[in-house]
């Protein structure tokens, strides 16, 4: 029975322990805490998952809610609340067999940002995973200049602009500069470019791609801009490489 006991309590000090990375989200909410466990985000699709947040607001309990999102629609639904313990948090077991009402999201509800936090995430985390790969010709690439906090959403705009660019096949290297004011709604304020391609067909095809990919998207509700920001995006094109930065 002892050498029993013992392989016992030897096989539970193995047991793998669950990852949980508890990362702090700003709200405008006051006496606020909110968290959510990265690790506990369970991608269902390219655009729905589970995950579960902390939360404590003024004296109240801190709380727990194992909670799925889906970014097509704006729904949320909560699977299951409860008094926050280190022991009782099982998000895998939760999320195994996981029954919910979904609804939209309210925007006046603290579970907006949870919601907002985790799904761009995961869109970020798509755009990563599905980027195509790099072919040997004609390459093109859009990337950008950092505009204030907004680091995620120029990358993100970036890549949208890089989907729907498609560059002459001119024969010649190019590269053209352009900026973009754009909305806090995702609304195009204004387009200059501070550096042409030297090929109007060129900068036709990146005015092009500017047109197509309007409107943006809003921007982040925890952004500090309140105005509409300017974007810098350089377009280039080589005869074996594409980029848009």
């Amino acid at each position: 029975m002892k050498k029993f006991l013992l392989s016992v309590a030897l096989l539970m000090s193995v047991l793998p322990v669950c990852a949980v990375n508890w990362e702090m989200i700003d709200t405008d909410i006051s006496n606020l805490n909110l968290y959510v466990d990265t690790d506990s985000i369970m991608y269902i699709n390219n655009y729905e998952c589970y995950y579960a947040i902390r939360y404590k607001q003024g004296d109240a309990p801190e709380k727990i809610a194992y909670l799925k999102s889906n970014s097509v629609n704006n729904y949320i639904g909560v699977i299951q609340t409860a008094e926050y313990g280190v022991d009782d948090y099982k998000p895998q077991v939760v999320f195994r067999n996981a029954h919910v009402f979904m609804k939209p999201v309210k925007e006046n509800s603290f579970l907006s940002f949870a919601h907002e936090y985790s799904t761009t995430r995961q869109e970020i985390e798509s755009l990563a995973q599905n980027a195509p790969a790099i072919r040997e010709d004609n390459v093109k690439n859009v990337s950008y200049t950092l505009a204030n906090n907004l680091k995620t959403y120029s990358a993100q705009a970036a890549s949208f602009l890089d989907d729907n660019w498609n560059p002459p096949k001119s024969g010649r290297n190019t590269q053209a500069v352009i900026v973009l004011t754009i909305g806090i709604d995702g609304s195009l304020q204004n387009y200059k470019f501070t550096k042409s391609s030297g090929d109007e067909a060129t900068d036709r095809s990146i005015i092009s791609a500017v047109e197509k990919t309007v409107p943006f998207i809003k921007f982040p509700r925890n952004a500090s801009d309140t105005q509409p920001a300017k974007f810098e995006f350089v377009f280039d094109y080589k005869l074996f490489k594409k980029t848009v930065l």
